[in-house]
């Protein structure tokens, strides 16, 4: 196979990197002589870390790689500095909110529990949100490679420090700190980079633009990436740290379906910049999904069919009711491979997908509410499954109203309806027959 790393696969190797070493992390916890309630501490430090830094940290990443090539940052050019002070600032309000705000989350969500390891927390806040611009500038600078193997080091890094100390017998304060030691290894590294490559001049023009341009993008990170934290608040405010560690350790969308679907999505952006192509674009959205539908649908049954007997086996027993959670989030698939966001984005039409993002928020929390009354547990699953297709139906109605496209022009409806009521026929079988 000639396998290339181009600045496309390399950051998807990255993730996928990331993506396993938790879920490694995680396998290995429940191995060692960890109990289910302090596992459940390490996901809900992990949980609280990415509810209060999520949406303004890739809403402010993403604002500038649009605007950022090799000229932007050569020449010791400031703005790779001035775009670290952001993040940097940014990480400082996260901080203050969770101070503030210390015994508010403690009460309403963790039922009276003091957040777990808080000075810990902080640091791990600081150091990591900012160190996340690494990867960044390997993808400007077209260095996949390089990429690569700082997503190998640092990921394997972590994986030692924060699995070793419960293997050797410690508590798991001692994961904490070699977490928080793995993002001050980060951090250097980006201080290393940011100095080879930039000057720390503060540029205060670029920092409004920048705040002007990416603002928007940060309201809309925060509506469309907020229903795990909603899963996550719901959860803890019904149930134990025990419980919401079988929550999470469930609720894990398929990657690749997540990966191979924005990554499309963004490739087909720049051709929209054409408008004689507009048809064809149209079209080579529907031959692609449909390929990606072909083997990701089936795939996913596959998953499905073996969760039951995968998750005591990779975790513990504990764990047995995360396979329901899991094969609820395989459904995603429905909606993922939906493209109505790809046309509008394209054709700069951005206002409705953050209508319909507020739109879903709504739908998720209420119906997350309600059917966790009736299913619990896969109650809040079942919600956010629905509030997604719901997203992507408002999205494509909006497409037809406002571009007067058909969905046949850019979906084959045919092969999505058959694949994804196969799917969920298969998964009434497996969960309310079988099981």
């Amino acid at each position: 196979m000639n396998f290339k790393v181009t600045q496309i696969s390399a950051l998807q190797i990255f993730q996928l990197i990331r993506f396993s070493t938790l879920v490694l992390i995680g396998v290995a916890f429940t191995k060692s002589g960890l109990t289910t309630s302090e596992i459940g501490q390490y996901e809900t430090f992990l949980f609280l870390a990415g509810a209060v830094s999520f949406f303004w940290l890739n809403g402010l990443i993403q604002g500038f790689l649009p605007t950022a090539d090799e000229k932007s940052i050569s020449g010791k050019s400031p703005v790779l500095f001035n775009v670290f002070y952001l993040l940097t600032a940014f990480s400082g309000l996260a901080v203050l909110f969770i101070l503030l705000f210390e015994k508010a989350i403690s009460g309403n969500l963790l039922h009276g529990s003091q957040i777990p390891f808080l000075n810990y927390l902080v640091l791990y806040i600081l150091i990591s949100s900012p160190a996340s611009l690494v990867e960044y500038i390997y993808l400007i600078k077209k260095q996949g490679k390089r990429m690569v193997i700082y997503g190998s080091l640092t990921f394997v890094l972590m994986f030692v420090l924060v699995v070793l100390p419960p293997v050797l017998g410690y508590s798991i304060e001692y994961s904490m700190i070699g977490l928080v030691v793995s993002s001050v290894f980060r951090l250097v590294w980006l201080l290393v980079l940011l100095f080879c490559n930039s000057s720390p001049t503060p540029n205060f023009s670029f920092i409004r633009n920048h705040l002007k341009y990416a603002s928007p993008l940060v309201f809309s990170m925060f509506l469309s990436g907020s229903a795990q934290y909603i899963d996550g608040f719901i959860i803890t405010s019904y149930f134990d740290e025990a419980t919401f560690a079988v929550f999470r350790f469930g609720a894990r969308e398929f990657p690749l379906v997540l990966l191979l679907a924005n990554a499309f999505s963004s490739s087909m952006l720049p051709g929209f910049a054409d408008q004689s192509k507009l048809n064809s674009n149209l079209e080579q959205i529907r031959q692609n999904s449909q390929k990606l539908g072909f083997w990701l649908f089936p795939l996913s049954g596959v998953l499905m069919l073996v969760s039951h007997w995968a998750f005591p086996v990779i975790f513990n027993i504990n764990f047995t009711a995360s396979a329901t959670i899991f094969n609820i989030y395989l459904l995603l698939i429905v909606s993922r491979l939906l493209f109505p966001q790809t046309i509008l984005i394209g054709l700069r039409k951005t206002r409705a997908i953050m209508w319909a993002s507020f739109l879903e928020i709504l739908v998720n929390v209420a119906l997350s509410l309600w059917f966790v009354q009736f299913w619990g547990l896969a109650g809040v699953a079942y919600g956010t499954v629905c509030a997604y297709v719901f997203e992507k139906v408002v999205l494509m109605v909006f497409v037809r109203k406002t571009c007067g496209f058909k969905i046949a022009d850019y979906l084959n409806v045919k092969q999505h309806v058959l694949y994804s009521l196969l799917l969920v026929l298969e998964f009434f079988v497996i969960e309310y027959l079988i099981y």
